[in-house]
């Protein structure tokens, strides 16, 4: 169950002021297990240029759920099924009915060689169809379609509470066309390319919950998009411990029972990497660590008495070499950092089939404890 603090729902309302009526199921940048999946829902306005050539303007408001499915840590699809809702600024008598759309896109975030910064790729594909119906006239149907893709950069922002802010921008191109006709002949069929820049925040809420809100800008006008909107998350935490067969649980006892009864002045500070977890087969020899990288206690997580276990998700490869490393715990106040700093320094000796190095997938679990605070 999601407990609200009072500084989570004013920031929840200023998301609201900042992005107004802007709310939009949109593809989430956090990172998902192989076959997990995410869900979605929300609503987006759309403002058109002040200045065009058309015979009217018109603002759109779209309904819209959003369903996200896991390839890999770093690639997943986005399907984005939607109803828009159109109003016309035309002294002609137009009226548009609710037009039904579908959105499929695909994004991949790959980490760079600087702390905390990723790049990532977008792509997709639109399709959506219009009904125009005009006093007097046969109505009009417009079938819109448009090829979208770009590239940008995202930074992960711990936060002094559990969340954690993820800023991303990116710059597009869309190649888009448009078929206008009535039963007995075609109006309009056009195409057009034009380049969009995009700017916002996602902030994760919890470990199964995370709230986006962007801004997008047309290079060539003055359009814009507004969006805002919920993921949720299949909870991986519990799948980890339920998959994993752990190795060795010497280490999560020893830390567990570090803990004194009486609280010292300054706490002793303990942070210790423990289990290697991994699915069991009795035909591969698993990962072994090699030489470990213990983590750094944050001063923020230090200064505010944190303290918890962080299970961190991760491929060892051939080489005993951890990639794809993703957090299954959001604990924040620089826990998972932490964790994923020192994880990324530590080296392993692969599992091994029949002879030969295979790549694994592991969890491994860091417990960060404060000796004298009772957990």
């Amino acid at each position: 169950m999601i407990k609200f603090s009072l500084l989570r729902i004013v920031l929840f309302f200023l998301l609201l002021v900042v992005f107004p009526a802007s709310i939009f199921a949109q593809t989430g940048f956090r990172k998902l297990s192989p076959g997990k999946m995410a869900v979605g829902m929300g609503y987006q306005r759309y403002r058109p240029p002040t200045r065009t050539d058309a015979p009217f303007r018109f603002y759109a408001q779209t309904l819209l759920g959003n369903l996200d499915y896991s390839f890999n840590p770093d690639l997943k699809i986005s399907l984005l099924p939607g109803v828009s809702f159109f109003e016309v600024n035309a002294q002609n008598p137009y009226e548009i009915a609710p037009s039904p759309s579908m959105d499929i896109r695909l994004l991949n975030v790959n980490d760079m060689n600087m702390t905390g910064l990723k790049f990532f790729i977008l792509g997709g594909f639109r399709t959506q169809y219009m009904n125009v119906v005009r006093t007097g006239d046969l109505p009009l149907h417009s079938v819109n379609m448009a090829l979208r893709g770009g590239a940008g950069f995202l930074h992960i922002l711990e936060t002094d509470n559990d969340w954690r802010l993820v800023p991303f921008f990116g710059m597009f191109y869309t190649r888009a066309w448009n078929n206008v006709s009535t039963t007995r002949r075609v109006h309009v069929n056009t195409s057009q390319n034009f380049f969009t820049g995009e700017a916002g925040v996602e902030i994760d809420l919890s470990p199964t919950m995370s709230a986006i809100g962007s801004l997008e800008f047309s290079f060539e006008s003055s359009e814009l998009l507004y969006r805002f909107g919920l993921n949720f998350y299949q909870s991986s935490t519990s799948a980890v411990a339920s998959e994993m067969n752990p190795i060795d649980s010497s280490v999560s006892r020893a830390t567990a029972a570090s803990g004194e009864t009486t609280l010292a002045e300054e706490p002793e500070v303990i942070s210790e990497s423990g289990n290697i977890d991994y699915a069991p087969n009795i035909e591969i020899a698993g990962p072994q660590y090699k030489f470990k990288v213990e983590p750094e206690y944050p001063a923020r997580a230090k200064e505010t008495r944190q303290q918890g276990e962080v299970i961190l998700e991760a491929i060892i490869n051939e080489e005993g070499i951890p990639i794809d490393i993703v957090p299954r715990t959001l604990l924040g106040f620089g826990l998972e950092a932490a964790a994923m700093n020192a994880l990324e320094q530590t080296r392993f000796y692969p599992a091994i089939y029949r002879g030969q190095p295979i790549p694994t997938r592991v969890a491994i679990r860091y417990k960060f404890t404060l000796k004298g605070i009772s957990e």
